[in-house]
């Protein structure tokens, strides 16, 4: 069967199953690709990762050149780990066997997530001294509210929030770090699962300077998707199938059933694009049109792509300094009202005791 779901593999909790790492995946694509050119077989090929590739994916290397060995197709071999690989992964690894044409897809595979695994490392590194400044922030708070207890002669809130003396202040420390670390956990478990994942990205569509940057890259995918299924000679219901499910979004993945149902009567992919209800700019519609009339999708789809992974790298490099610029905004407030919420219960105390002089 050509076309599957992209739900996790029955009795999987997504929740608590280890997605590929990008860099493995890097890793992967790579040796795929100067293996398979060189002449290669696929099983051959997986039984040396399941020896000596990345260490996450050797088991499932392992079991995919069994599989491969029993005759079964790259696409049936990796079904039982949808929920483990990125959906452009599986859909370009199941066009390029149907075509003859892997050596091309794991070449295009390892740009696009080379690009991807460089932007994570910016992101990274952009996040850094905001975080350096949360936990400074926390520990100057739980600091003051330790010292206060040790200098007042009986318990007294300053903050204004119940925290007072040793207790109140291991337990703010405990509360901030434990509210931050929950969330990142909880992000982290839901970004794991691809239906989540999708549901999150297309959410973020909404938000400045994020949303721009994941709309560009969800449209890079899709024309990637669109330039190799094209390549490949499949019909027009079939490259919107695995181009709509290879932007990993689910405001662009809902529209894939009215796209096809277009094309399915006849008609055009741009009128499929404008009937899906995706948000595809104008110039990719506009594009697609004149690709299609004149003959040279392949042509037009691979400088698009090209086109819009320079905008997403670049829109998200923007984002992640808005981001840090906020976070250090958020840093500083939070220790200028924590300080004078204490100075305030400090100067409290004093105005009270020379009251009763």
């Amino acid at each position: 069967m050509l076309y599957r779901g992209t739900e996790p593999h029955p009795g999987v909790l997504p929740m608590f199953t280890a997605k590929c790492p990008l860099p493995a995946l890097v890793a992967w694509c790579r040796t795929l690709k100067h293996s398979l050119g060189a002449g290669l077989s696929p099983v051959r090929i997986f039984k040396q990762q399941a020896k000596s590739g990345p260490r996450p994916l050797r088991e499932i290397a392992r079991d995919v050149a069994a599989k491969l060995e029993k005759g079964s197709s790259l696409e049936d071999a990796f079904e039982p780990y949808r929920d483990r690989f990125p959906p452009l992964f599986l859909e370009l690894v199941a066009v390029g066997e149907k075509s003859g044409r892997l050596v091309d897809t794991f070449d295009e595979l390892t740009i696009y997530y080379e690009t991807a695994d460089r932007v994570r490392r910016d992101f990274r590194a952009q996040m850094v001294y905001p975080a350096i400044q949360f936990v400074a922030a926390v520990v100057i708070v739980t600091l003051l509210i330790f010292v206060q207890g040790m200098l007042s002669p009986k318990p007294v809130d300053v903050t204004g929030i119940g925290l007072t003396g040793t207790a109140g202040a291991l337990t703010f420390m405990a509360v901030s770090f434990g509210l931050v670390g929950g969330a990142i956990l909880l992000i982290r478990a839901a970004l794991n699962s691809l239906k989540w994942k999708s549901k999150i990205e297309g959410a973020l569509l909404i938000v400045p300077a994020w949303g721009g940057a994941l709309k560009a890259f969800a449209i890079h995918r899709f024309l990637i998707a669109v330039r190799m299924t094209h390549e490949a000679g499949l019909r027009a219901e079939h490259v919107l199938r695995y181009s709509f499910r290879a932007t990993a979004n689910s405001v662009f993945m809902r529209g894939e059933p009215r796209a096809v149902a277009v094309v399915k009567k006849g008609g055009a992919i741009y009128d499929a694009l404008e009937a899906s209800g995706a948000p595809f700019p104008d110039e990719v519609k506009d594009s697609i049109l004149g690709a299609e009339e004149a003959g040279m999708m392949t042509e037009v789809c691979d400088r698009l792509s090209e086109s819009y992974r320079e905008e997403g790298s670049r829109q998200l490099k923007a984002a992640a300094q808005y981001t840090g610029w906020a976070l250090y905004a958020l840093g500083a407030l939070f220790i200028i009202v924590a300080i004078f919420s204490i100075a305030r219960g400090v100067f409290g105390q004093y105005d009270a005791a020379m009251k009763g002089l």
